[in-house]
């Protein structure tokens, strides 16, 4: 492993770093936060510090040619959507749809966010920050795992909608990544496709689901 890129400089960021360098000792970190104060508190040695717009750096610098190993999100957006909606501009806006209600009810713990998505989790609780995921158990209740969250939201269906799920894969207790060619998978998918589409981003416990439709603009 070459590079990780942690999306963030607040708390979570701040986690990711620390548990990057104790997992990962021998690989570049870049941090990239909008907050100039948070960068600054950023003191960990050999790291390479943005300050500028998470996504906009993603926009701006995330290739299929030089991408990092991982892209770690710890910012309060649903990074996935929110890099895929620029990289399409100013040619395509992504106008958000109301998500059927059969996707909701099909999902557990689900609530609502401020922007149109709603969040789903197999946790009725606060989960503890270092949990492991381990793969059989939960390790809140000890009891086995029902479902994976991330394939529950792949194995949905609803007429019209193209349904994709960019997995975030655990790096370490608590932290999570999503791989470029998943982002750039799913960008595709999404530039192809002419009607309503579900991006969700999911872990084997808790996941965000946006649905959206693409409107051309006119040049």
């Amino acid at each position: 492993m070459k590079n990780i890129w942690i999306i963030g400089a607040g708390r979570f960021g701040k986690k990711a770093v620390s548990a990057m360098k104790l997992r990962y000792p021998e690989t570049a970190l870049t941090v990239v936060d909008h907050c100039s104060k948070a960068c600054e508190a950023i003191t960990e040695p050999g790291l390479t510090v943005v300050c500028m717009d998470g996504v906009s750096f993603l926009n701006k610098f995330l290739s299929d040619e030089d991408a990092p190993d991982w892209v770690i999100p710890v910012i309060p957006v649903h990074l996935s959507f929110a890099w895929i909606q620029l990289r399409l501009l100013p040619d395509i806006l992504l106008a958000p749809v109301e998500i059927p209600e059969v996707i909701c009810r099909s999902l557990p713990n689900v609530f609502s966010g401020q922007a149109g998505q709603i969040f789903a989790s197999n946790a009725s609780f606060v989960c503890p920050e270092n949990c492991s995921e381990p793969q059989e158990l939960c390790t809140h209740t000890h009891l086995p795992r029902k479902q994976f969250l991330y394939q529950a939201i792949a194995a949905l269906s609803c007429d019209g909608f193209l349904n994709r799920v960019l997995q975030s894969h655990q790096l370490a207790p608590g932290i999570g990544g999503i791989t470029p060619v998943a982002l750039f998978q799913a960008l595709s998918a999404v530039a192809k496709y002419p009607g309503n589409i579900l991006l969700s981003t999911a872990c084997r416990c808790h996941g965000v689901v946006q649905a959206f439709r693409k409107i051309h603009l006119e040049s």
